[in-house]
């Protein structure tokens, strides 16, 4: 078996010395696997000169490598590496570190050219440790690259032939002709260790390596990640309230009686008192139709215009009968879309018709403006609840509560029921709540539960005189200095 082996490299170190006159580099690659075995390949790398020799065009029958086969060994050309050379190798596997050195004696001739090898492991919970030692011993010169019956064979050994001749030929001595690259590569993923040992020289190698296990890696990861994320909520909860108590120290206090007595009549500017009705005003109650948005002073008109516009039709009294329906949650929105006309997906009817909607001029500033002085805001509104509670997402209305709708409580303004639900839900009394709207008869229901009322009307539709309701006509009057 060893014989074969050597025949192979001896032969095509002598082939490479005389045909080409260059440098030879031999390697010896250990690929070690995790349970201590794994495979030797033996190769010689041809350079550009040595490949275009003739000689090198067939080398799998020059060299016989078909024997190799019999004693284990595979031979096979693996190609252009990195270096620019043209790599062909002979591998053969091993199962420990005994077999280890079984096979890489069969390389040379000499016993003592690879030496003392080991394969040393250490397992723990959370790695695995590899070494790989041994000893690189090439003094004995080209020797150890044939057998006695192989020098009986040749007519000048050790290579077959002579030294004064390769020598004459390259140029240079034999022995800084020919250099033995050792690489092992440990299965720990990192790149493979990498050995010269020069012809006449001896290296001890010892390449070791660490191997993580990867579930021990996860679980590792996945502690840190929690304790960062723990970490990460304590930070955030503390700037929480560092902002909340910065927040409480700066906010203004409420002012609700002054903000009441500023609120105009409609002759002269006068401003209202109701300081004998209520001490303190709590909330202000609107609705978003007309209120807020300016598409609402007639709800059932814009949602007309929005039916023709999408290729619906239904008479003005069938749609009114079906909006109150629906406002008393006896029908739903799929339903309606059906009822007037209009094909498609219910949802993007519904966000289509939610878009349709815009802020009346000065809305978001007059909500801001109740917000910074301490006044709570609160919805009344006959509408459905995927309208009502659509727009209050799309504008970020979440602030404003209680949030009441006529689908969802079965109650219609200006029944005073749902004036009501809004005591019961937001915990003030009548006589702390003013009412906002541009309708006059929820204000009258509101008057007689003894709430303060104020009646919008930007159109300036209502009588000059107003006796019941104060009037205002733009939200900015409200806050203006009498």
């Amino acid at each position: 078996m060893r014989c074969k082996q050597l025949t192979f490299i001896s032969g095509l170190i002598a082939l490479l010395l005389f045909a080409t006159g260059c440098n030879i580099q031999l390697r010896v690659v250990i690929d070690l696997e995790e349970n201590g075995s794994g495979q030797v390949s033996a190769g010689i790398g041809l350079d550009a000169a040595a490949r275009d020799e003739a000689v090198f065009q067939n080398l799998e029958q020059v060299l016989q490598t078909s024997d190799l086969e019999t004693s284990g060994w595979t031979f096979q050309s693996t190609g252009r590496g990195s270096d620019g050379r043209e790599w062909y190798e002979a591998t053969k596997p091993f199962v420990n570190s005994d077999d280890l050195q079984n096979v890489l004696n069969e390389l040379t001739s000499s016993e003592n050219t690879f030496k003392n090898w080991k394969i040393l492991t250490e397992a723990s919970e959370k790695k695995r440790s590899y070494s790989v030692l041994g000893s690189v011993d090439l003094t004995e010169g080209f020797e150890i690259f044939t057998d006695s019956a192989l020098n009986n064979l040749l007519e000048e050994p050790p290579l077959g032939i002579s030294r004064d001749t390769l020598e004459e030929n390259l140029g240079t001595p034999l022995e800084d002709s020919v250099s033995l690259r050792v690489i092992v590569n440990l299965p720990d993923e990192s790149d493979g260790q990498t050995f010269d040992v020069p012809l006449g020289e001896q290296r001890f190698i010892d390449a070791s390596g660490v191997s993580e296990h990867r579930i021990a890696q996860i679980l590792d990861w996945v502690v840190w990640a929690v304790i960062a994320l723990l970490i990460l909520s304590i930070f955030l909860a503390v700037i929480n309230w560092l902002l909340d108590r910065r927040y409480e120290k700066k906010r203004l206090a409420r002012r609700p009686t002054s903000v009441a007595s500023q609120i105009p009549g409609v002759e002269g500017g006068k401003s209202i008192d109701f300081s004998q009705k209520s001490a303190h005003l709590e909330l202000l109650v609107i609705d978003l139709h007309g209120v807020i948005f300016k598409q609402g002073l007639d709800p059932q008109e814009h949602l007309q215009t929005f039916i023709q516009d999408n290729g619906g039709a239904v008479d003005h009294a069938d749609l009114m009968e079906l909006h109150r329906q629906g406002t008393l949650g006896r029908i739903e929105t799929a339903e309606f879309w059906n009822q007037v006309g209009i094909e498609g997906d219910t949802d993007d009817l519904d966000r289509r018709y939610i878009e349709s909607f815009n802020f009346r001029t000065g809305a978001k500033d007059f909500l801001r403006n109740l917000h910074k002085r301490g006044i709570a805001v609160s919805v009344v509104t006959n509408d459905f609840a995927a309208w009502s509670n659509g727009l209050r997402e799309m504008y970020g209305l979440h602030g404003v509560k209680p949030w009441v709708v006529s689908s969802e409580t079965g109650v219609r303004k200006p029944d005073p029921a749902a004036l009501e639900i809004l005591h019961r839900s937001s915990g003030c009394a009548y006589q702390s709540c003013l009412v906002l709207d541009t309708t006059s008869n929820f204000l009258d229901t509101a008057a007689v539960l003894g709430m303060k009322t104020i009646l919008l009307d930007p159109d300036n539709a209502s009588p000059k005189e107003s006796p019941d309701h104060p009037t205002v006509k733009k939200f900015s009057e409200f806050f203006r200095r009498q």
